[in-house]
């Protein structure tokens, strides 16, 4: 069953199964869920939904879950972006339908809805399915079962992850397209693979040449520079190493090339950005 068709499980058939009472309650007591699948909202979008919620309300109630552990407080199943928008509109109390869902079905609930509102990339879905399997034991038959996709769909999204940061980022940012990172995949060799992306890149390869230059052989890096150029470009790093305080690589010439810089966790990229902005 292709992705793109209506889901065979909709959240309305799971809604059906589980009892709801719609209410009204303070925006301040709903709090966002952290298995929520989709990690990344558009400012413009939600400022877009928020005019329309300052005018029109919420149309689609919230789901939310009672917390046990906090009386009087919920957390949010699915309609983050909605929750999000309401909040920047300035709302102070929103409908919402409560239902009693724990565990796994506010999971899978989050996960159908946004899946059927296309609301997720390829690899916010493949990180849903991954949870799926690690927190709730799920086989890919089953979370196939529940989506509403085929079990080779879900295994080759999950295959996703098996690329590198940087081909992840440019499948998010639509850089690239799924079909691009398959073709990724076909080439096992680390460092081939991120040459090939490159090219991808900067050449604007389809999918169909990108799986050709996958099963051929690569070619080397460009031609070593001069000895001069090359003790040039050591001090260029030196001096960008020191002022960034990071590990930088420098890959070419003056011509042409790229530089590497690597960062791990948000505090590294934040103090890199800062560093490359000049930023106090």
């Amino acid at each position: 069953m292709s992705e793109d068709r209506a889901l065979g499980r909709g959240l309305e058939e799971l809604l059906s199964e589980i009892a709801g009472d719609r209410r009204s309650v303070p925006i301040a007591n709903i709090e966002p869920n952290p298995n929520q699948p989709r990690k990344t909202f558009e400012p413009d979008e939600l400022e877009t939904l928020a005019e329309s919620i300052r005018r029109f309300g919420i149309l689609q109630p919230l789901l939310v879950a009672r917390l046990k552990d906090k009386p009087g407080l919920f957390q949010l199943i699915a309609g983050e972006r909605r929750w999000r928008a309401a909040r920047q509109a300035g709302l102070e109390q929103v409908p919402v339908t409560v239902v009693a869902a724990e565990g796994q079905r506010k999971m899978e609930l989050a996960l159908v809805e946004n899946l059927q509102r296309r609301a997720l990339g390829a690899i916010d879905r493949a990180h849903a399915y991954q949870a799926l399997i690690d927190d709730f034991d799920l086989t890919q038959e089953q979370i196939a079962e529940s989506v509403g996709v085929s079990r080779p769909s879900v295994a080759n999204t999950l295959r996703l992850l098996l690329l590198g940061s940087d081909a992840q980022a440019a499948i998010s940012s639509g850089r690239i397209t799924e079909g691009h990172g398959r073709a990724l995949l076909a080439q096992p060799d680390p460092a081939t693979r991120e040459q090939l992306l490159r090219r991808i890149l900067e050449e604007g390869l389809s999918v169909r040449d990108s799986e050709r230059a996958a099963k051929r052989k690569p070619k080397p890096e460009s031609a070593s520079v001069s000895p001069t150029v090359s003790i040039q470009l050591e001090h260029i790093k030196t001096r960008l190493q020191r002022r960034l305080a990071t590990k930088v690589r420098i890959v070419g010439s003056y011509e042409r090339g790229y530089i590497q810089l690597p960062y791990r966790g948000s505090e590294d990229f934040d103090a890199l950005v800062k560093a490359l902005l000049d930023e106090e």
